[in-house]
This record gives C-alpha cells, sequence and structure tokens, in this order.
C-alpha cells in the first residue's frame, strides 16, 4: 500500500514536472505570439490539480474535459487584469451558447484582497472564481505572472499559453478559440 502512494505521488509529480518543463519552452516571450503547435500529441495536457471556491464547490482538471476552457490566473493589485478581467465576461457571454468555460484564479495575493475584488465588482464575474492557497496550482502550470492565460480545447490538451494583456483582443486567438468551439 504504502509503495503505491509512494509511486503515485512520484508520477504525479514528474507529469508536473515535465508539464513545466514544456511550458517553459513553449511559453510566449516578451512578444507574446499567438500560436498553437501544429497537432495535439504535441500539446501538454492539463496537470491535476484541486481548487475550492468559497462557497465549497470543487473544480479540478477533469471539471475541464468535454469543454474548451480559458483559464487566467490573476491578482487584485494587478492593473492589466483590471482591464483583461471584464473582457473575459464579455466573451464568456459571446460564447454562452457553446461548450466554454472561463476560469479565474485568484494567486500571488491574499484570499481576502480576492475576495474583496470580487465582490467590490459583481458586474465582472460572471464566471468562477477560485483562489489558489499557498500559490500550488499556479505552480503546476507555471504561472509565475499576472496575468496568466491558459487555453485547453475539449480533451484538457493546452492550445495557448499567454502571459499579459492582449490576448483576447488578438486576431490569432480569436481564429484559434473560434476553431475549437
Amino acid at each position: 500500500m504504502a509503495g503505491s502512494v509512494i509511486q503515485n505521488k512520484a508520477s504525479a509529480m514528474k507529469t508536473v514536472v515535465c508539464f513545466i518543463l514544456l511550458l517553459s519552452f513553449w511559453l510566449p516571450s516578451a512578444t507574446n505570439a499567438v500560436s498553437a503547435p501544429d497537432t495535439q500529441e504535441e500539446r501538454p495536457g492539463v496537470p491535476a490539480f484541486r481548487l475550492i471556491a468559497a462557497d465549497g464547490k470543487e473544480f479540478t482538471q477533469k471539471d475541464m474535459l468535454g469543454k474548451t476552457t480559458l483559464l487566467i490566473f490573476w491578482a487584485s493589485w494587478c492593473g492589466t487584469c483590471h482591464q483583461e478581467l471584464p473582457k473575459l465576461r464579455r466573451l464568456q457571454e459571446k460564447w454562452a451558447d457553446r461548450p466554454f468555460q472561463v476560469i479565474a484564479i485568484g494567486f500571488r495575493d491574499s484570499e481576502q484582497n480576492i475576495s474583496r475584488y470580487v465582490k467590490n465588482h459583481p458586474d465582472v464575474f460572471s464566471f468562477p472564481v477560485f483562489y489558489d492557497k499557498g500559490d500550488t496550482v499556479s505552480a503546476r502550470f507555471g504561472a509565475m505572472t499576472t496575468p496568466t492565460l491558459f487555453l485547453f480545447d475539449k480533451e484538457g490538451k493546452l492550445v495557448v499559453p499567454y502571459r499579459g494583456g492582449g490576448l483576447l483582443e488578438h486576431p490569432q486567438f480569436q481564429k484559434i478559440l473560434t476553431g475549437l468551439l
């Protein structure tokens, strides 16, 4: 029993390390070019994670399967995040009739600050918001700056990783997203 637990933890850790290594070579540089690999086999899958919302709602990598998912890692003190979050609401509303979801994950901030920001901006958050306690989920994804966005396909394969603002208006992103939906 103990041996299988150790093997499972080692396997999970190996998956996370591989995902982070792939992202370190794949995340766009300062130019923030938007592109996707040619084949699904070249794309890493979503790492295992678990988030719990203030209302007790759970969200894991399994909740991403069957839906195109856009994750944003953000912080209440991030000016660029303040500009991007309302755009995410409009994007989600645009594709409300499709299997598409936006998930916001607060990190590099206190849970109280994230909660306060969400409470003070009810017109922005039509999508679920989770807090990354201890920044463990962001570490699994390799998100180190705010905002960092990840677009995953319905199979949980990474399509577009992106750091910074401006992704949502980018014509190539719009083309990729439309193709996934």
